[in-house]
């Protein structure tokens, strides 16, 4: 996967947080392109590092 491609996945992940609540979709259809395999693999990676940066901040 190279950089760039990397780079709108989680722009897109980004946007889609940030969005209000059930303009997910409206979101996904925007950006098609990018709804494949590689942007599965990255918002795993995402939840993994938000879930592990919650427990973190959880222990403070």
């Amino acid at each position: 996967m190279d950089e760039n491609r990397s780079q709108a996945y989680l722009k897109l992940i980004q946007s889609l947080l940030d969005s209000p609540r059930g303009e997910e979709a409206q979101i996904l259809q925007a950006n098609s392109e990018l709804v494949d395999a590689g942007l599965v693999q990255v918002m795993v990676s995402v939840a993994e590092h938000l879930a592990a940066e919650g427990s973190q901040n959880a222990t403070r």
